[in-house]
């Protein structure tokens, strides 16, 4: 028997689900006249803000530049610092 309790608590389960927003991988794409450059966010698990990673990609290379297990908001602050200061060298950045 479906009681008002049952209820009450599967739409409150249904309102946390779908007041989360997914998390997707943020990547931004810097050019400096031919040159290209890509800063991401990739997350671990899809829809969770750690573990997380700032991915720098050029043409010498792609490397790690900073990552996070626990602190949510670590890698998108780190990624965008790091664009503003591509920005200051000159480069054109734009979210992909």
């Amino acid at each position: 028997m479906i009681s008002i309790k049952n209820i009450a608590l599967a739409t409150a389960c249904t309102s946390v689900l779908l007041a989360t927003p997914a998390l997707a991988n943020e990547t931004y794409i810097c050019t400096h006249g031919n040159q290209e450059r890509q800063i991401s966010v990739v997350y671990a698990n899809e829809g969770q803000a750690v573990p997380c990673e700032v991915i720098y990609t050029k043409v010498s290379g792609t490397e790690s530049l900073w990552q996070a297990q626990n602190q949510e908001g670590y890698c998108e602050e780190k990624a965008a610092a790091f664009v503003e200061k591509q920005r200051a060298w000159g480069w054109d950045c734009a979210k992909q």
